[in-house]
């Protein structure tokens, strides 16, 4: 029974370090999925703006899928942009823009990428945020 065991347990790590000399070696060859661009608008959405950014990020590492974030803001006049600026101090992948204007720079920059472009502005207080589904 003990030899089994040895056996199972060998064969896990095997299989273990198999998957990650294959996902090292595609990694090296940069055929990894790319990654998914999200442009979130802003407009004083302060009770639903970390949340969402907190929801994005963790789904994004549970699925192990890398993604980037931009906040435009429209001149938000509540604590909007501070929560963004608080959340994006540690992750380079957040980042924040207050104009809407370089929407379409960041969009033309992107435009052989991946970009979910969703307007947050638009969420009355008491409407639910939508399902994000990649």
């Amino acid at each position: 029974m003990m030899i089994g065991l040895l056996w199972i347990i060998g064969i896990y790590g095997a299989c273990i370090a198999i998957l990650h000399a294959v996902h090292a070696w595609l990694r090296r060859k940069g055929t990894t999925a790319g990654t998914t661009y999200f442009a979130l608008i802003t407009h004083n959405n302060q009770t639903q703006i970390e949340w969402y950014l907190r929801s994005l990020l963790f789904f994004s590492w549970l699925r192990g899928r890398q993604v980037s974030i931009a906040v435009f803001d429209e001149g938000s006049t509540d604590e909007t942009l501070g929560i963004v600026e608080r959340l994006a101090a540690g992750r380079a992948n957040v980042e924040v823009r207050v104009s809407e204007e370089s929407l379409d720079a960041y969009l033309e920059a992107h435009q052989d990428d991946s970009v979910i472009v969703h307007q947050l502005s638009r969420l009355g207080v008491d409407e639910p945020l939508p399902v994000l589904q990649w």
